[in-house]
């Protein structure tokens, strides 16, 4: 079980768990993605009768009350999905992110003295600049929750995040207010029942600077490591595109990997795909590394 989920349902949160989700479980809510790669939310949704390719257009916001709305809160300047609303933010404000999530749900909360509490402590205007999230954004994911029937779904980024335990305890609390959300990880349900050990939400870390080139670790079925980066990411760092290059993480671990350019990706953030072999030495065990890293990256001689 993950930490995420771990803390979640000790703080008692009310979790749903994809695996366990009927065929039609989705259909006709809206649906908001976050913590995870979106080729893993598209590939488990398509399981579920949920097609993202088939996602009518927002273009028409006459429409937008009729029709079911998805968006994607991610880091990454990746979507292949015209018509899943987009909203990027800066890496590594994952906590910050959610307690932005819990104040602009609260209108549609339950009386809950807790959540009332940390909600007025938040300065959001503050918040959502520094996590280069729009008011705009966040008013429109909220606006389409109230509309209908929402649920959030987490992926397995924020499992290894340095505030996973605060970000459950949040979540946890939004879950027992917030009757007509619901929130699903596609993390496998826990096999046993975790002891209630409910703690008060703790206030948010400052938030740490991640600017210059970042690595977005992802496993994959690969003969080697690949870099895959836009072209913006090649100019700042000064490397040619599909080239051999020396990647060298914060954590102070190197590969060397094979750099492409990704036409359509953007941005100071690549996917560093890692053969899932590495997982299984003791050099490369990556699950207490947070997807993100820090990277330097230099030209094989």
């Amino acid at each position: 079980m993950s930490a995420l989920v771990e803390s979640f349902l000790a703080n008692g949160g009310k979790a749903h768990f994809m695996e366990l989700l009927k065929p039609d479980a989705l259909k006709e809510t809206n649906l908001l993605l976050i913590g995870g790669f979106i080729r893993d939310f598209a590939s488990v949704l398509l399981q579920k009768g949920i097609d993202l390719n088939a996602l009518e257009s927002k273009n028409d916001s006459k429409d937008s009350v009729d029709s079911v709305q998805a968006f994607l809160l991610h880091p990454l300047h990746f979507n292949p999905y015209p018509n899943l609303s987009h909203f990027l933010y800066e890496v590594g404000c994952e906590e910050a992110v959610v307690a932005l999530l819990a104040s602009i749900f609260y209108p549609i909360c339950e009386e809950n003295l807790e959540l009332k509490t940390f909600v007025r402590s938040l300065d959001i205007g503050n918040l959502a600049s520094e996590c280069n999230l729009s008011e705009e954004e966040l008013e429109k994911i909220a606006q389409s929750f109230v509309e209908r029937k929402s649920v959030i779904i987490f992926g397995n980024d924020l499992n290894a995040h340095k505030r996973v335990g605060n970000i459950g305890k949040i979540l946890a609390l939004l879950s027992q207010a917030a009757r007509q959300i619901e929130i699903v990880f596609l993390d496998s349900a826990p096999r046993n029942n975790i002891k209630s050990q409910a703690k008060p939400i703790e206030s948010l870390e400052e938030l740490e600077s991640y600017d210059g080139l970042v690595a977005y670790l992802q496993l994959k079925s690969v003969a080697e490591p690949i870099l895959e980066v836009s072209k913006q990411f090649c100019q700042v760092g000064k490397i040619q595109e599909d080239t051999m290059v020396k990647i060298q993480l914060e954590s102070q671990k190197e590969m060397k990997a094979k750099l492409y350019n990704k036409s359509d990706l953007k941005g100071m953030v690549g996917i560093l795909w890692i053969p899932q072999t590495f997982a299984l030495s003791e050099k490369w065990d990556l699950k207490g590394e947070f997807c993100y890293q820090k990277v330097k990256i230099s030209k094989v001689a």
